[in-house]
């Protein structure tokens, strides 16, 4: 029990369907913010939030805002996504204002590596563009920048850290090759875990 909503973040969210079918299923506990790097993706991700949400909110006036406040996604890279500064020299105009604390990551990222593209099935080609899909050389080009994003997104607060803090997850779909070097990055003491502020 954390006595708030639980704020979850969906990288490269597509359609929606993982962030809403949490939302549909948990509507009173969660809040879900979902994000994605084309444009008719976060337009396709709302609309379906729109259509599938908004009856639970017929009998408590503005379904839309209702909506709103239960999902919403928006355009912006996993790597984008950060209240840091781009640049140190141009703080002042880079600075963003992303609510973070989210309490679960979860994530479909583009995960295959680009030499085993060619293999995919006709089946899965035609439903999804080539970006959604290759995740560069090894597959783990987004990978990467979620793992790197992550002490900022899941940071606990100071209410948390008061209270033994709360446990903080991420949850993401990878190709069979990544679960060996992602707990290579994430040991304790490692170049990358010490360099990200992350690890298992």
């Amino acid at each position: 029990e954390v006595g708030r909503k639980i704020r979850i973040l969906d990288v490269g969210c597509g359609t929606g369907a993982i962030g809403i079918a949490i939302a549909h299923r948990y509507p009173k506990q969660v809040q879900v913010v979902a994000l994605d790097v084309l444009p008719e993706a976060v337009n396709l991700s709302n609309e379906n939030a729109c259509n599938l949400l908004s009856g639970l909110y017929e009998d408590n006036g503005d379904a839309k805002e209702g909506v709103g406040s239960l999902y919403r996604a928006i355009l912006c890279s996993a790597k984008d996504f950060t209240n840091d500064p781009i640049k140190p020299a141009v703080a002042a105009a880079a600075t963003n204002n992303y609510e973070m604390d989210f309490d679960i990551v979860v994530s479909n990222p583009p995960y295959i590596p680009a030499k085993d593209m060619q293999d995919l099935s006709t089946d899965v080609v035609e439903y999804e563009s080539h970006g959604a899909l290759c995740g560069g050389d090894d597959g783990l080009n987004v990978v990467r920048d979620i793992v790197h994003r992550l002490p900022e997104w899941v940071s606990p607060t100071d209410a948390d850290q008061q209270s033994g803090g709360e446990q903080r997850h991420c949850w993401m779909e990878v190709d069979d090759s990544h679960p060996s070097m992602l707990e290579q990055w994430l040991a304790p003491g490692s170049k990358e875990s010490t360099g990200w502020g992350a690890y298992h």
